[in-house]
């Protein structure tokens, strides 16, 4: 995932974005499948692993630092 990826996920989560801003932001291959769709979105949401938003954090943190390319 993209950095742009990583951080619309977090902001999703946490209440800063809407899944409408979300889906225009991050293509539809790159989104989590809980999250593909919005009816999924509805669906899942609370629901998603938090795993995946643990390391969408960590791979933000890793960019920070350096430790990632991209």
């Amino acid at each position: 995932m993209k950095r742009e990826d990583d951080l619309y996920l977090i902001m999703l989560e946490s209440n800063d974005l809407t899944w409408w801003e979300y889906a225009r932001k991050v293509s539809p291959s790159m989104r989590p499948k809980q999250y593909k769709t919005y009816w999924s979105f509805l669906r899942n949401k609370g629901k998603l692993p938090k795993r995946i938003v643990k390391e969408a954090e960590w791979r933000m943190e890793a960019r920070r630092k350096g430790l990632l390319d991209t």
